[in-house]
């Protein structure tokens, strides 16, 4: 049963909370955000969108389309869920920074790493030139979403949330 109906006296009756849509990259943060969200906006019924990865940094992404994509991962809650486009209060999107902006200066390659390092004067990387194109495509994403207000059609507030590193840097 969709979250916003409710059975009373065998009759579904529309509940009247507002939707806040948060999208996370994955679902450890929804697991550490989930219950300080839902005890912060108890007024509201807070929805994740787990992306399983940074869609900033998808291939299939770039500051041309990011907002297109960001629609179609709303949508897809909308329609999993029954909401209607007026449920929804607004759209938190919380995004780990990984470094997007630090001086290339900083990335050190270092072949025998397998992932990205994050020390608090360099960025350790198995491929330089990988991690700077990474960071660029990351910078125009992020560069794209950070003045919105909105990224749909339909004017649902948007509000997009930075993270140090990870969601381990932050906790």
């Amino acid at each position: 049963m969709p979250e916003h109906l409710e059975k009373q006296d065998g009759v579904f009756v529309v509940n009247e909370k507002k939707v806040i849509a948060v999208i996370v990259e994955g679902p450890s943060d929804e697991a550490a955000l989930g219950s300080i969200l839902k005890e912060y906006f108890s007024s509201e019924e807070i929805q994740f969108v787990v992306v399983h990865g940074d869609i900033t940094t998808k291939d299939y992404t770039s500051a041309d389309n990011i907002l297109s994509k960001i629609n179609n991962l709303i949508e897809s809650v909308k329609q999993k869920y029954g909401y209607r486009i007026e449920d929804f209060l607004k759209i938190i999107h919380i995004v780990d920074m990984d470094g997007a902006f630090v001086d290339d200066s900083v990335i050190i390659e270092d072949e025998t790493k397998d992932k990205f390092v994050y020390t608090l004067e360099s960025v350790i990387v198995p491929n330089r030139q990988v991690a700077i194109e990474r960071n660029e495509h990351k910078r125009e994403n992020l560069n794209a979403l950070s003045s919105r207000t909105s990224v749909m059609w339909n004017n649902i507030p948007y509000k997009i949330y930075y993270m140090s590193c990870n969601l381990d840097h932050v906790l």
